[in-house]
């Protein structure tokens, strides 16, 4: 297992994750740790079209680039973070307080882009 791959599945384990995956920017999925009924190819499909549109009109609006992303639905919640060509994807349920995995988020975080420099 490649430690992008170990970070994504001990993420799993924080508060309120269902799954969690490192897509690439065209819409690959490099690794992930999906919960039942998440499908990895329409979480990177609609990951790779928010991220895209999202940085698309920052950039319109002279904002920069997107770092991280934060999007509130009914039946849940997710966080994107950004690296340099790809980006992590963390989905929660709807009731999780996405404050409580904040660290173990940054820990993977981390631990991706340490090994997507080694590799």
């Amino acid at each position: 297992m490649s430690k992008i791959q170990e970070a994504v599945v001990e993420l799993r384990h924080a508060p309120g994750v269902r799954g969690a995956a490192v897509v690439t920017n065209d819409g690959l999925v490099a690794a992930s740790s999906l919960g039942s009924g998440l499908d990895p190819e329409v979480i990177s499909g609609l990951s790779s079209y928010l991220m895209m549109t999202t940085n698309r009109s920052l950039a319109e609006g002279s904002y920069g680039g997107c770092s991280k992303l934060l999007v509130n639905a009914t039946h849940g919640k997710a966080v994107f973070v950004q690296f340099d060509q790809s980006y992590l994807v963390v989905l929660f349920d709807q009731f999780a307080e996405i404050s409580e995995a904040d660290c173990q988020v940054d820990e993977a975080v981390v631990r991706i882009r340490r090994a997507s420099r080694l590799a």
